[in-house]
Parts: C-alpha cells; sequence; structure tokens
C-alpha cells in the first residue's frame, strides 16, 4: 500500500515487467470513494530506481480515502503493476484513524478496589 499526502508524493513500485523505453505506459488512479477514474496520464515520467521504479505526482486527493494505482503496457496491452493508495496528511508512524474525532477528558484517578 502507498501511503500519500493530500498533495500526492512519490510512488514506488516494482513492475511485473521491466519499464522499457520503447514502449508507452499509462497511469491510472481510480477513487474507490467516488467509484471514477481520478487521474489517467498517458504519458507517465517513470523513473529507475536501483531494483524499483518511481512515478511522482502532485495531484489533489481527498484525506482519509482510498484509491486504486493501474500502471499498464499500452504497447502490449498489459497490466504491470496495481496497488493501492491511503492518502492521510498523518506521518505514517504517528497515523491514527480517530485523529481530532474524539477528545480525551481526565475522570480522576481511576483507581481500582480489589476483594480478596
Amino acid at each position: 500500500m502507498q501511503i500519500l499526502s493530500t498533495t500526492g508524493g512519490t510512488i514506488n513500485f516494482i513492475p511485473r515487467e521491466d519499464i522499457d523505453g520503447s514502449k508507452t505506459y499509462t497511469i491510472t488512479i481510480f477513487s474507490e470513494n467516488e467509484n471514477k477514474v481520478h487521474h489517467n496520464d498517458t504519458n507517465p515520467t517513470i523513473n529507475s530506481v536501483r531494483f524499483y521504479n518511481t512515478y511522482a505526482t502532485s495531484q489533489t486527493f481527498v484525506e482519509n480515502a482510498f484509491y486504486t494505482i493501474e500502471v499498464t503496457n499500452t504497447t502490449d496491452s498489459r497490466l504491470i503493476f496495481r496497488d493501492k493508495i491511503f492518502c492521510t496528511n498523518q506521518t505514517a508512524t504517528e497515523f491514527e484513524i480517530s485523529n481530532g474525532v474524539f477528545t480525551e477528558h481526565n475522570t480522576g484517578a481511576n483507581e481500582y478496589i480489589y476483594y480478596s
């Protein structure tokens, strides 16, 4: 799963076949919440970094929404990568699904009495 902010980011992926400069590719980002294509890039800039590839996007995404990304080799009509994207502005290490939804109240010492 890819984690992006609401202003986009870099998607790292390992495709099912090597990216060949002589072939054409399409990257489609599908919104699962809206059930429609959110972004379609028919001439993407895909960079190779050692053993994986990257694709940078500056699309605007909806906070706490899921998307599906597909990379298609349009020359051979083959799907070479598919993954999910989750959009959040929280850092991945501190992510809380209820961030800003619930407030914590101090109700006292929370002492318990145990009976034997």
